[in-house]
């Protein structure tokens, strides 16, 4: 921009003074040569940004001096002022003082029409100098309000790359928490309901082994499943209104009793046999509601899967925690072929165990199961303080 402000002017000021020169001469053609020349000169300055030059400059003078002599106008000398070496103020004085060097060199003029001819010069200098400097802080202004609006521009872009980067985090946190809660209904569901259909079931078929011989006890079996399908319908109640329940937290003798009430129902259901090794909290223990829903509903799990698939009659239960973990262990004496070989595709396939492992390793617990004389599986989830502080 300020290469084409220098161009334009020196371009227009050699017009200018050469049109004065072809009329004030005796030797137009020669002042319009070393115009051309002078031009030439100008233009490739401006494409090469050579106003450093040493060899250009000195060629520039020495055109420009020639011109002035060829010319017969003191006013060509004003060229001077487009011939700078280094710092530009110190140059810009030089058009009066090459003027009235070749004034009185020559020797045609009294010194009261040279004082004047460089006060005339110096005036244009001075015109020169203004008109540059309008232009160029008209320049540095336009310039400040481009880098302006750019930057102005670019912070727009930015904020919008964040709004959108922040609806985005938003969108994946909202989609993440409306699937960990489709996980915990389906989870409950899975557990509450397994459960109790599966004691219903085997309740209806020693109903039905007992109904010819002992109708009254077949009927009061009859009654059980209908308690327990019952059961089922109110766990599948309670796992969708648990999405508007507050979470909250539950004492360590609370989440122990909820334990041995599952486990009592289940040997009243199945008539099988737990034996139950319980390590009684401190007074202080806390847990969080979400691991006391989901340590119950994972014992009815295990315990239900032990006699489905296992055909176990006998379980160990054993249950036990301090001020930062809670831990559930279960063995039975059931049948299986789980092995570290087959364990991958076993869990793929279980749908209870592979939502238990999911919600482990959110939680940041861990999770083990095993074929150990009867299958066994241990739960350890840990209980931040700000879980319960926060409660």
């Amino acid at each position: 921009m300020q290469e084409t402000i220098n161009f334009n002017r020196s371009m227009g000021l050699t017009v200018i003074l050469t049109i004065a020169a072809v009329f004030s001469s005796k030797q137009p053609y020669m002042c319009l040569l070393l115009a051309g020349i002078l031009m030439v000169m100008f233009t490739v300055e401006s494409i090469s940004d050579s106003e450093q030059n040493i060899l250009l400059q000195l060629g520039k003078t020495f055109l420009v001096a020639i011109f002035a002599v060829f010319s017969g106008h003191f006013m060509i000398f004003l060229l001077f002022y487009e011939c700078r070496f280094g710092k530009r103020e110190f140059w810009q004085i030089t058009p009066g003082i090459f003027c009235a060097i070749w004034e009185m060199a020559a020797g045609k003029k009294q010194l009261p029409y040279i004082i004047c001819e460089v006060l005339i010069l110096e005036l244009a200098v001075c015109a020169l100098r203004l008109v540059e400097e309008v232009f160029h802080r008209v320049f540095l202004t336009n310039r400040k309000v481009e880098e302006s609006i750019q930057i102005t521009a670019i912070n727009e872009m930015y904020e919008k790359k964040l709004n959108h980067e922040l609806q985005l985090k938003n969108y994946l946190l909202d989609k993440n928490a409306r699937l960990e809660e489709r996980e915990t209904i389906s989870r409950n569901i899975h557990n509450s309901v397994g459960h109790s259909v599966t004691a219903a079931i085997m309740t209806l078929e020693a109903a039905d082994m007992l109904f010819l011989e002992e109708p009254e006890r077949a009927r009061e079996k009859m009654n059980i499943a209908k308690e327990r399908v019952s059961e089922s319908l109110e766990s599948i109640r309670h796992a969708v209104r648990v999405l508007d329940v507050e979470n909250g937290v539950v004492s360590g003798s609370d989440f122990i009793k909820e334990v041995l009430d599952i486990a009592e129902n289940f040997v009243m259901d199945t008539a099988i046999i737990i034996r139950k090794d319980v390590t009684a909290f401190p007074p202080e223990f806390q847990i969080p509601h979400e691991h006391a829903e989901f340590l119950t509903g994972a014992v009815q799990e295990l315990l239900t899967n032990g006699v489905r698939h296992g055909r176990a009659d006998t379980f160990t239960l054993h249950v036990s925690g301090d001020s930062g973990h809670v831990k559930v262990r279960i063995q039975d004496n059931g049948v299986s072929d789980f092995n570290e070989n087959n364990a991958g595709e076993k869990i793929a396939r279980g749908f209870g165990m592979k939502k238990l492992i999911a919600y482990v390793q959110r939680c940041g617990g861990k999770i083990q199961y095993r074929n150990e004389n009867g299958f066994v599986t241990e739960i350890e989830l840990p209980i931040l303080a700000e879980e319960i502080g926060d409660k």
